[in-house]
């Protein structure tokens, strides 16, 4: 009497082997697919993010009464890649580095970004930043740079202290100069000089010159 396990090949459960096929259409993860049986409408699985396209040659494998789309095996057409998470995307790497590698244009479009990160250094030729409002929060900041040029409509600045210092020449120009100093005002210098085109006015309830 043999104890071995058999297997139990009844009527009532039935493996099918992978089919490939190719897109004819579809969209929103249920897609058209010719195979030798004929056109069968296949839904996307869960695994597979790469978001086919017309002529796609594609995996099938069915289960049940359902028949699913695996994974694209080639793709006739020069199109980008397009991957496409309805749920969500995470990324885990594990504590490993990541690297990516891109020739070309590389671009995010998102309503909200959020880049945490402990160290970020950032290496660019040529750099431009556009928007509409920019708020900054920063504990200290350094900035090393050779030649700066700033150009706006309207400058804003709140601070508690200031302090700059300048080793050659400061200079500015300007339409019109307006400085108010709500407490004391000292300038001090080794030499100065005031010139003026027209008139020259100097207004207080006391004036000590020596």
């Amino acid at each position: 009497m043999s104890l071995s396990p058999q297997l139990n090949n009844s009527n009532n459960t039935q493996e099918t082997l992978p089919t490939e096929g190719y897109v004819q259409g579809g969209k929103e993860g249920s897609w058209l697919v010719t195979t030798n049986q004929g056109l069968i409408r296949a839904n996307q699985a869960y695994s597979c993010l790469v978001q086919p396209v017309l002529g796609d040659k594609v995996l099938l494998q069915s289960v049940g009464k359902t028949t699913y789309l695996l994974a694209i095996l080639e793709r006739q057409q020069p199109l980008a890649m397009q991957i496409n998470a309805k749920q969500g995307l995470t990324f885990d790497l594990g504590g490993q580095d990541c690297q990516w590698k891109n020739t070309g244009q590389w671009q995010l479009q998102a309503a909200t970004t959020k880049v945490l990160s402990q160290h970020v250094e950032l290496t660019t030729q040529t750099g431009k930043v556009s928007g509409k409002q920019l708020t900054q929060h920063w504990q200290q900041v350094r900035n090393l740079i050779e030649d700066f040029w700033h150009s706006g409509q309207t400058v804003w600045q709140q601070v508690r202290q200031s302090i700059s210092r300048v080793d050659e020449v400061e200079q500015k120009d300007s339409g019109h100069h307006i400085q108010r100093v709500r407490g004391n005002m000292t300038l001090h210098s080794e030499q100065a000089s005031i010139t003026s085109t027209k008139d020259l006015r100097i207004d207080a309830e006391r004036i000590h010159m020596g």
